[in-house]
């Protein structure tokens, strides 16, 4: 698979995940905090599955990291 076919596979992704939180959100289904811990919960989930635990538990420390930072890309995480 090419970079360029992965960066438009992560787009779309990332395109369609922002669209289901919204209408999550606009539906009264769950409020930000909810969205934001179910989708946390499956990035953990997909990340324990391909790195293990402590890979998972690194990818997060890592996100974290980027967050106090101001410098996390949200597209960039779905690599």
């Amino acid at each position: 698979m090419t970079t360029e076919t992965r960066d438009q596979i992560r787009d779309h992704l990332f395109q369609k995940l922002a669209e289901t939180a919204e209408s999550i959100r606009k539906g009264g289904a769950m409020n930000d905090e909810q969205v934001t811990t179910a989708f946390l919960g499956v990035g953990i989930t997909l990340a324990q599955h391909t790195c293990g635990p402590i890979g998972a538990a690194e990818w997060l420390r890592d996100m974290a990291d980027e967050i106090e930072r101001g410098e996390l890309s949200l597209k960039a995480t779905l690599q």
